[in-house]
């Protein structure tokens, strides 16, 4: 009888173990995209796929992706298989997107978040508009920076029109 309780004992002290920090999966990816403006997509899952660009290539994430972290430089982001549905605040109809860069999470939960220093539907964005850095704005430390930041930003999205 001892060695039957020490067995049990054994079994149930390693049943809980396994079940220990163990997330609860969603069915289905959700995709959530925010700027600090506004809110594009909010626990979004009526797509298929989304298309990325970070500092190792291009990226495909969909349904299912491993947990991960990822630095995205300025460039285009593309959600496909884009249905209207709840959560979609997105006015453009391609699901192609330009932003200035950011970071994209991989949850455990099986949802994806990306957070963008600035983002618009490439529709609307006016390609015409972008310049480069005057020079004026370089004379500080901190000024150099930002100009190498914007002129490294205007060429990654040229590439892309």
């Amino acid at each position: 009888i001892k060695m039957f309780a020490n067995r049990v004992s054994r079994q149930l002290f390693y049943q809980n173990k396994r079940l220990f920090s163990v997330t609860q999966k969603l069915a289905k990816a959700e995709l959530t995209v925010r700027t600090p403006y506004r809110t594009i997509f909010e626990n979004f899952a009526e797509y298929t796929r989304i298309y990325v660009w970070t500092i190792d290539g291009l990226l495909a994430i969909g349904n299912r992706s491993n947990p991960r972290v990822y630095l995205l430089p300025p460039g285009e982001m593309e959600v496909t298989g884009m249905d209207k549905g709840e959560g979609n605040n997105f006015t453009g109809n391609d699901g192609k997107l330009i932003h200035s860069g950011g970071w994209l999470f991989v949850h455990e939960n099986n949802s994806i978040e990306v957070n963008f220093v600035d983002a618009s539907e490439k529709e609307d964005f006016d390609f015409d508009k972008l310049t480069l850095p005057d020079g004026l704005e370089s004379d500080s430390a901190a000024g150099k920076v930002a100009a190498q930041l914007q002129e490294k930003t205007f060429k990654r999205i040229m590439r892309v029109r």
